[in-house]
């Protein structure tokens, strides 16, 4: 393992329950991760994948580390376990769902270690990640999903006319080890793209779940279930994406519809489900209807959002351990509006391009691109990562931000 920012002394907490090992990776989410947990008075010891992590040049972390090893090497346990031991910390909290998967292996080896994991059981895990499985739930507790099936199924009793199109697919176990749809989500408006889709996943079919396509924003719902209820949510609509196809939320806007929460509320009750997740819909804003996608057993990637509208997500999961009868629910605020601004310009030049957008949308006009972009350099918009008392994490990030100008992100596959 590799130090990459000194220890500062002036974080060090005495009690070692307030130690905390954030394993966040190198973007916004983690960052608030670490800024959540920091500035509610916990010492946040920062793991990111390479020396511009921006948790690495917070103010807020204490230190700041690189592994040598990632969770399917056979050295990692020793060294994740090591690292904790040496920072003497009480808890591990990763961000990414590769992460989680590795450590949740390793669970009882961090119990003994008097190391608490902020992660879901194994079986909670499991079905979560299984969409074919969240599926069949949703139907069960009659919340509204898309109707679909794997694509070997859809292949075997005749695509024809099977399902209505357009259709998306996606991967249905993320953590299988099997093969995976190269993109968060790949659409066939016709039979025609359908059988090209098939002949690239052919050697993975079953675990392709193809689903009818359903208009709408993509709506995200950060909760926080602790003793069997709903200790806070936060949700927000994703306005602008990169790839346009369907990928990152880089512009958001705060929001909450009951329906949606209430579904959302019941649907982890059925899991037994304890802890974070981000669940995520497809909202029509005209008509009110929704269909479920999926559960994301970690933080969504619209965290900066929830954090700065007012739910301390990542602080208020450390303290449903450590400290559950000081949780406080706290206001939430609607119509905060963030954005990635990096991914935001992506967002400007993939329209430019005229890139692949899902079904049924169209592309804005040049002018009114321009001015949307424009107009959200305003202070009513504000940035992921730029924060005044911690400005260091939005330079490195900007410097990043211009060398992949232009990039096109995960592309949809020809």
């Amino acid at each position: 393992m590799k130090q990459v920012k000194p220890t500062n002394s002036k974080l060090i907490q005495k009690d070692r329950s307030r130690r905390v090992l954030a394993i966040v990776g190198d973007t916004q989410v983690g960052l608030w991760v670490v800024r959540s947990l920091a500035r509610n008075g916990l010492e946040v010891h920062a793991i990111t994948n390479t020396i511009h992590g921006q948790s690495a040049h917070s103010c807020y972390s204490t230190s700041s580390w690189l592994l040598d090893n990632n969770p399917s090497l056979p050295g990692f346990a020793d060294e994740i376990i090591g690292l904790a031991q040496k920072l003497d910390v009480g808890s591990i909290m990763p961000v990414s769902e590769g992460f989680h998967n590795g450590l949740i292996t390793l669970r009882d080896c961090l119990d003994a270690a008097d190391i608490h994991l902020f992660s879901p059981s194994r079986e909670c895990f499991d079905k979560a990640t299984d969409k074919d499985y969240v599926h069949q739930l949703c139907l069960d507790l009659n919340i509204p999903v898309a109707k679909g099936m794997c694509l070997d199924e859809l292949m075997e009793q005749g695509p024809e006319s099977t399902l209505q199109y357009p259709l998306v697919l996606r991967t249905r176990k993320q953590n299988a080890g099997l093969g995976k749809v190269p993109v968060k989500a790949a659409y066939a408006r016709n039979l025609d793209e359908l059988l090209n889709w098939h002949k690239q996943f052919e050697s993975f079919a079953d675990n392709v779940l193809v689903q009818e396509y359903h208009p709408g924003a993509e709506e995200h719902v950060q909760i926080l279930m602790h003793d069997g209820e709903m200790f806070m949510t936060g949700d927000y609509i994703g306005e602008h994406h990169m790839p346009l196809a369907g990928g990152v939320t880089v512009q958001r806007i705060s929001c909450h519809h009951q329906d949606v929460i209430d579904d959302t509320v019941k649907l982890l009750k059925a899991l037994n489900w304890q802890g974070i997740a981000g669940v995520q819909f497809h909202y029509d804003t005209d008509t009110g209807k929704y269909i479920f996608l999926e559960i994301n057993p970690r933080f969504s990637g619209g965290l900066p959002t929830v954090v700065m509208a007012g739910f301390e997500a990542p602080f208020n999961l450390w303290q449903s351990h450590f400290e559950p009868e000081r949780m406080r629910r706290t206001n939430y605020r609607l119509g905060l509006r963030t954005r990635i601004l990096g991914g935001d310009a992506n967002w400007f030049l993939g329209q430019l391009r005229r890139d692949e957008l899902p079904p049924g949308q169209s592309h804005l006009g040049k002018i009114k691109a321009a001015m949307t972009i424009l107009w959200n350099c305003g202070p009513w918009t504000k940035d992921d990562s730029f924060m005044l008392a911690d400005p260091k994490p939005f330079f490195v990030d900007f410097k990043q931000m211009l060398k992949k100008l232009g990039a096109r992100g995960h592309e949809i596959v020809n």
